[in-house]
């Protein structure tokens, strides 16, 4: 009970005392249900970073640092939720923090996250319609409160198209299936992304044992899905009756995103097409044990130029010294939940790559290594810890005229509170 009370202080300092009167761990009362069966209650999720870069930093056309070190909010979500007996519920969510690129020393603005209603029947499936975010990229589609590195992998990221407005049905009426479509429509609550198009999602589990709380028996569960989307982007007109095209943009940043610096960018694909997105997903939990990798392809089809087409993958390991497994439910992966008062550790390993070449297109190459570290603490309280090996090959522009490479080396650390 001495580390709970040393964490309580901690916590009281950086945050208050105004939810401290309750486990920290465990005990948050969020939300509020009445007899008849309605419930009503606040989500958030708060994640406070640090980036400290080594190595090549600086941009090698003029020597000009691209990659300052950093310390920010990386997000301050906040979401406040309905539900109701009869199948209907609603989220309304606003991230405080995110807008754009991320910087330590410029203000930035919140954006709009997770706006929805829906209707859930057992017998014909999940039913919503809002914003929320798309399927390809299952590292991207998770949640944020539950990655197993700070950020998402670098083919993930140039890939998913992020959150979009439209409907969608979920079905998980079918033993070890889950089927997902849906379709967007005019961008995002924020209004960026233009477009519109469909999307799917199928996953497929041939094995999924979890027992229960206090069983001997290890999980097991093996993952493997396909996601597919298409979309066609709109021009826009600014209030100075500027025009411009639709576009396509594929890039990742360095898989430390407190800045907006990409250190691989097709650059605008102007006039692009149809918009075509693959994702390919397997994961096998085998008691503390997580295996999980992705394959991803993305193309387009410019006027007037040659078509573009770019890929990349992820593979992953984590391992739970203390012996919990990782949850799993309805295609997604969740946090650990510590058996222990000391909370639950975890190690991983990560290697990813993203090649964004193509024909005229000179995107650039990179590929990453990742080691991390986390402690979940109850429920609620989870500290992160990363170190990359990033490595990229790009085409500069005078005075270089060719490939350069830019190798930094990247310390990340994490404090998150999610309920």
């Amino acid at each position: 009970m001495k580390l709970r009370h040393a964490i309580a202080a901690a916590l009281i300092c950086a945050f208050g005392t105004n939810a401290m009167a309750y486990d920290l761990l465990n005990d948050w009362p969020t939300k509020y249900k009445t007899d008849d069966g309605y419930e009503y209650g606040f989500k958030g999720l708060y994640q406070f970073d640090t980036n400290r870069f080594s190595g090549d930093t600086a941009n090698p056309t003029n020597g000009k640092e691209i990659l300052p070190d950093a310390t920010a909010w990386r997000r301050k979500e906040f979401n406040f939720y309905g539900k109701t007996p009869w199948g209907l519920d609603f989220n309304i969510g606003y991230d405080f923090t995110v807008s754009g690129h991320r910087t330590a020393t410029t203000g930035v603005h919140g954006q709009w996250i997770d706006n929805f209603v829906r209707y859930s029947s057992k017998d014909y499936g999940d039913f919503r319609l809002g914003q929320y975010k798309t399927p390809v990229g299952w590292e991207e589609a998770s949640s944020s409160s539950a990655t197993t590195f700070l950020e998402r992998s670098l083919p993930v990221q140039a890939t998913n198209m992020g959150r979009r407005i439209g409907v969608d049905w979920s079905y998980y009426g079918i033993p070890n299936w889950m089927l997902y479509a849906a379709y967007f429509s005019g961008g995002d609550l924020n209004g960026k992304n233009k477009g519109n198009g469909p999307a799917a999602r199928v996953v497929w589990n041939p094995l999924n044992r979890q027992p229960g709380a206090g069983s001997r028996e290890e999980s097991e569960v093996i993952h493997l899905g396909i996601a597919a989307s298409r979309e066609d982007r709109d021009a826009t007109t600014d209030g100075r009756g500027i025009t411009t095209p639709a576009q396509a943009r594929f890039r990742a940043r360095p898989e430390a995103n407190l800045l907006g610096t990409r250190l691989v960018d097709t650059g605008n694909l102007n006039n692009p097409g149809g918009i075509d997105r693959i994702g390919l997903e397997a994961a096998w939990i085998h008691g503390p044990l997580l295996v999980q990798g992705e394959y991803l392809t993305f193309s387009a089809s410019p006027a007037g130029k040659p078509s573009y087409s770019g890929n990349g993958f992820y593979a992953q390991g984590s391992w739970v010294l203390t012996g919990e497994s990782r949850p799993y439910s309805k295609g997604a992966i969740g946090n650990i939940r510590p058996v222990n008062d000391f909370g639950a550790v975890e190690v991983a390993l990560r290697y990813s790559q993203v090649d964004l070449n193509d024909g005229p297109v000179f995107g650039g190459k990179e590929h990453d290594w990742t080691i991390g570290a986390n402690w979940y603490l109850g429920q609620h309280l989870k500290f992160q810890a990363n170190y990359i090996w990033a490595n990229s090959t790009k085409r500069y522009g005078a005075p270089i005229n060719g490939d350069a490479a830019v190798d930094p080396r990247v310390f990340e650390l994490r404090a998150q509170v999610y309920f």
